[in-house]
């Protein structure tokens, strides 16, 4: 079968008179991981949502899978095939289809918390209707499967600020889950040039750089990483998709003030340094493109230690799995 969209059950979300939500789940043979994120939807009191699956060519019969909940479902399932291209095209694609006003990307082996819609709604609508096109959504915090927060939690219970500022500024650690508007996001889409993989702190840092958000003292979403997952492969793909590693880290430093230190920003330009080197992209070049010759000079030998460091455990690696 052709990708396409082919699988549509449940009402349309669509109304005009409330804020509606897509929650999007890309999947790659995560079948058996889908039923856990079907549960804690049905557990939603708010029910204007649709749920959007974009199957990255899967083999491990997703497909039959999400048929079997969709028959099942009081809400719309909507599902797309496309080849085995990256997350960052599924998103393009979920972003392209969705519906929603609100855009949240619940992975394969996350689940919503019973509440958080209606939580992400309720929060998103108390942003002032006149300030909303400032805003390019809301924030909230995850937590794992015990209940413990993954990270620091906010310095306060609501914050308005940029995503970015909310790292550098205010210092806080751990995932946070993101609700974007989804017209925003189309401004936005990922680079589909750049390899199998691209980091969404690429994305999100430039909506940061045009829209704050509203973060949220709550949390929204249960994490289960699991061994074969992108969290856990994080050093890996990077070193795999190169060129994409080295723009995010490029680009960070070039962000405008922020609250960034100088000591970040070299480290900022030591990772540019060093997936420079995992792209094959010489010094004279990396010297050209920097914005701050200084801070990429203090960066690159760092940079460099860091690149062996790469090459090293990545052979390690391959010895082992041979």
């Amino acid at each position: 079968m052709q990708p396409d969209v082919y699988l549509q059950s449940g009402p349309s979300t669509r109304s005009p008179t409330e804020t509606t939500v897509t929650v999007f789940t890309p999947t790659f043979n995560r079948g058996r991981l889908l039923r856990r994120v079907f549960v804690s939807l049905q557990n939603q009191t708010f029910q204007g949502f649709e749920w959007l699956i974009v199957d990255d060519g899967s083999t491990d019969g997703t497909e039959d899978i999400v048929r079997a909940m969709a028959a099942e479902s009081p809400f719309p399932v909507r599902y797309h095939r496309q080849k085995n291209s990256g997350k960052h095209v599924a998103v393009n694609q979920g972003v392209r289809l969705a519906e929603g006003i609100l855009f949240l990307i619940l992975d394969s082996d996350d689940r919503l918390v019973p509440g958080a819609l209606e939580r992400i709604r309720y929060w998103w609508e108390t942003i002032p209707i006149q300030e909303r096109s400032s805003f390019a959504g809301v924030v909230g915090l995850y937590a794992d499967r015990t209940g413990k927060l993954l990270g620091s939690g906010l310095p306060q219970n609501v914050l308005d600020t940029t995503t970015i500022e909310l790292r550098t500024r205010y210092r806080v650690r751990g995932d946070t889950l993101h609700v974007y508007r989804t017209d925003v996001l189309r401004q936005y889409p990922f680079p589909e040039n750049l390899g199998s993989f691209v980091t969404e702190a690429l994305v999100w840092n430039r909506i940061a750089r045009g829209y704050r958000v509203r973060c949220v003292n709550e949390v929204w979403g249960e994490v289960g990483y699991q061994p074969d997952g992108l969290s856990a492969r994080s050093t890996l793909l990077r070193v795999k998709s190169p060129h994409a590693a080295r723009l995010y880290y490029k680009e960070f430093t070039e962000i405008p003030d922020m609250g960034i230190s100088v000591v970040r920003r070299v480290r900022e330009y030591a990772n540019f340094a060093r997936f420079s080197l995992h792209a094959g992209v010489p010094w004279t070049q990396q010297l050209q493109e920097v914005q701050s010759r200084v801070l990429w000079a203090l960066g690159a030998p760092i940079g460099s230690g860091v690149f062996l460091r790469d090459r090293l455990r990545l052979a390690r690696a391959g010895g082992q799995e041979r």
